[in-house]
Formats: structure tokens, sequence, C-alpha cells
């Protein structure tokens, strides 16, 4: 009886290390990804925003140039059409 019940439990405690230890590796991927797929959304985010910070300054820089060049009939007629709108 009793070596039936110790290779009954050494049976259930292998299990039970093997069932732990796909466990803790599919835990560890799970983990190792959403760590990863976070990294890659802030690096994709910075990206994106440095992107939309050139084209700001791009559209910034290319306004005042037309400014500058304007003559001043066509900027009062621009400015009137803003305050229309």
């Amino acid at each position: 009886m009793i070596p039936v019940l110790t290779a009954v439990l050494s049976g259930l405690g292998r299990r039970a290390a093997l069932w732990g230890a796909l466990a803790l590796a599919v835990v560890a991927a799970l983990w190792i990804a959403v760590h990863r797929g976070r990294r890659a959304a802030q690096a994709a985010f910075i990206i994106r925003r440095a992107d939309a910070r050139i084209r700001a300054m791009q559209t910034a820089r290319e306004i005042r140039h037309e400014v500058r060049t304007a003559d001043r009939a066509e900027l009062e007629r621009r400015a009137e059409r803003w305050m229309r709108d």
C-alpha cells in the first residue's frame, strides 16, 4: 500500500512540476511580448510626435516666408477674409 501511495504522490509531484514549469514559461512569454510591444509602441509614438513637430515647423516657416514676401494689399485682403471666416 505504501509503495503505491508513494508512486502516486511522486507522479503527482512530477506532473505538478511540469504544469508549473509550463505555466511559468507561458507567463514569461506573455510578459516579454507585452514588454516588447509596449516599447515598440512608445518608439512609434515618439517618431510620430517628431514627424508632427517637423511638419509644424515647416508649415510655420512657409507661412512666415509668404507673409514676408507678400505685398501690403495681399496681406490686408487675407486679413479681411480671415476675419470674415
